[in-house]
């Protein structure tokens, strides 16, 4: 099932954004090899995952962890995920399903990492749903969900950009985000934007109120 990317994927990581970045883009795609990377050989882990608190060091073995929970689910699918810079942290969220022999499985796990200097993570601070058992019908992400944002008359100049990454970073990856914006502006400057960020615009409107109603299914 799909595993993929989440946003822009820097070619070298700069900075907390970028190497949360990074990171997310290769956990959501159980590419652990390039996980490691932005790994310090000494970091430091912390985990509060069922059954309880745990710690653990260095950066083979905290990339161990994730590979033990995900690598063997032969179906690992994206609903949702994002990696934003927090007063000089990486936050980094994900929503997982899973399918495993014995059924399938929600998870969600959010982390704050620490980023040094050199642009490798010094430090996890884990929080986990815990991988909770969902009913055996299998997930809707098999069919397009439709969500609307109403974007009123901001433009990118003054907000639009900011909210619209935040809304489509909110929903399944394959689902269609409806972005409606008096500003006429928006026409050039989101399509841009959407495409710059992986997604893919499907449709650009003039109902002929003065509004914009542009389609965007999100891509990574």
């Amino acid at each position: 099932m799909s595993t993929t990317q989440t946003q822009e994927s820097p070619d070298t990581a700069q900075g907390p954004r970028d190497v949360a970045t990074v990171f997310l883009n290769a956990l959501t795609a159980r590419d652990f090899t390039t996980a490691r990377t932005v790994l310090a050989d000494d970091l430091a882990m912390r985990m509060l995952v069922p059954p309880g608190f745990m710690t653990d060091e260095g950066g083979d073995a905290a990339i161990g962890w994730f590979s033990s929970w995900f690598t063997d689910a032969d179906a690992f699918q994206v609903e949702a995920s994002s990696a934003e810079e927090v007063e000089g942290r990486a936050a980094v969220a994900y929503r997982l399903r899973l399918h495993k022999p014995n059924g399938w499985y929600l998870i969600e796990q959010h982390l704050m990492l620490d980023v040094g200097a050199d642009d490798q993570v010094t430090a996890i601070d884990l929080l986990c749903s815990g991988f909770r058992t969902i009913a055996a019908e299998e997930p809707e992400s098999e069919s397009q969900r439709v969500h609307r944002f109403d974007a009123g008359d901001l433009g990118c100049a003054d907000g639009l950009a900011g909210h619209f990454r935040q809304q489509i970073q909110r929903i399944p990856i394959g689902d269609l985000l409806v972005v409606s914006t008096s500003d006429p502006a928006a026409k050039e400057d989101l399509p841009s934007l959407a495409r710059l960020m992986g997604h893919v615009v499907v449709s650009i409107e003039a109902p002929g109120d003065g509004r914009l109603v542009i389609s965007v299914e999100r891509g990574k």
